[in-house]
């Protein structure tokens, strides 16, 4: 029995399911060399990965994980669990890392041990220029969200061209399979070594056959879901050309996004409103989730207040989020746009966004 599947060059690849391969190894080895890099390790969840990658960096314990409040919880959580303090900078207008933020974190005197950078909804951020002033922190990539998107240069995100490690998520809401997974990625043999021994040593880390062998399946139409969430992320884009109140969080120019989601900003005394409003019309739009920062647990592992983090908190009240994730066929996306042309016509939502 084999199974084939595309990969994005389009060459039929066929891996042969009853010689004895590991399917774990064989997703290793696709996505390794899907996004150019010397070594991958595929685990049960980011949790997992993340929680790896902080051992295998080898940082003493209490030392600071620097990243942003917007950031995937796990983030937070595997750092707290790996025995770190949590250190929270400030973002820019993409929901990113703000380059000043981190050399100003840099600048204090227990700078960062380690610095996460987040692809925010997907868009790439500016590793290459965030690594550069991390002031030799070790830097590692989350790219949970962004399998797919591909970075300025033509660099696919969760390359580790610029990070030590990188960590892309595997899951039907972020990536490309029905399972959750993820798989960490690095150039390092001595870090790659690190993880897939630190992996081996808990069974419920290793990433299962069965999943690995679904996240095959999945990742020859990785390309195909991206192109179905651009063009979901399109129609939203056309839909909401004509409301001057509200601003969609775009990629930076000369990169392309997973648009793992369509984050989209308006006056926060207008959110409320537009999310109910939205929710009427049969779109499914939600607010942030709770800023790590101000959350009760990962607060207590930083010492970070809401002033200090202005963009941070502005961005997260004017913020509403519209999903791009499957199922979105054709027609659904007509749907969607029409209800949002809509918003144009209803007299309440009209004069709102119209101010």
């Amino acid at each position: 029995m084999t199974h084939s599947w595309l990969t994005e060059d389009r060459r039929l690849r066929t891996l042969d399911w009853d010689d004895g391969t590991s399917r774990v190894t064989a997703l290793e080895d696709a996505i390794a060399d899907r996004l150019g890099a010397r070594h991958a390790i595929a685990v049960t969840s980011p949790m997992v990965a993340f929680h790896l990658a902080y051992r295998a960096a080898g940082q003493a314990l209490g030392t600071t994980v620097l990243t942003t409040s917007l950031a995937d919880p796990a983030v937070a959580r595997a750092a707290i669990a790996s025995g770190h303090r949590l250190r929270f900078a400030d973002v820019d207008d993409g929901g990113h890392l703000a380059v000043g933020g981190l050399c100003e974190q840099v600048g204090l005197d227990a700078a960062p041990a380690i610095v996460v950078a987040s692809h925010y909804a997907g868009h790439p951020c500016d590793v290459a220029r965030l690594a550069t002033v991390s002031g030799g922190a070790v830097v590692i990539e989350d790219a949970i969200d962004a399998l797919g998107a591909v970075a300025a240069g033509g660099r696919p995100v969760g390359a580790p061209t610029f990070a030590a490690m990188t960590v892309v998520g595997i899951h039907p809401v972020r990536a490309s399979a029905p399972a959750q997974g993820a798989v960490v990625l690095t150039d390092d043999v001595t870090l790659a070594s690190r993880c897939r021994r630190l992996r081996d040593e808990r069974v419920e880390h290793r990433l299962s056959e069965l999943h690995a062998a679904l996240a095959l399946v999945e990742l020859g139409r990785l390309g195909t879901l991206v192109d179905v969430r651009a063009r979901v992320a399109a129609g939203y884009g056309a839909a909401l050309a004509s409301q001057p109140l509200a601003t969609p969080v775009m990629p930076a120019a000369g990169t392309h996004s997973s648009w793992a989601a369509y984050p989209v900003r308006v006056p926060a005394w207008l959110r409320a409103d537009l999310h109910e409003h939205l929710r009427t019309l049969g779109i499914g739009g939600r607010r942030l989730a709770m800023l790590l920062h101000r959350h009760p647990y990962f607060g207590r592992y930083a010492d970070a207040l809401p002033a200090e983090l202005a963009v941070t908190e502005r961005f997260a009240a004017e913020t509403l989020v519209l999903p791009t994730s499957a199922p979105f066929g054709d027609g659904d996306v007509e749907r969607v746009t029409d209800a949002l042309v809509t918003l144009g016509v209803d007299e309440r939502s009209r004069v709102a966004l119209a101010g």
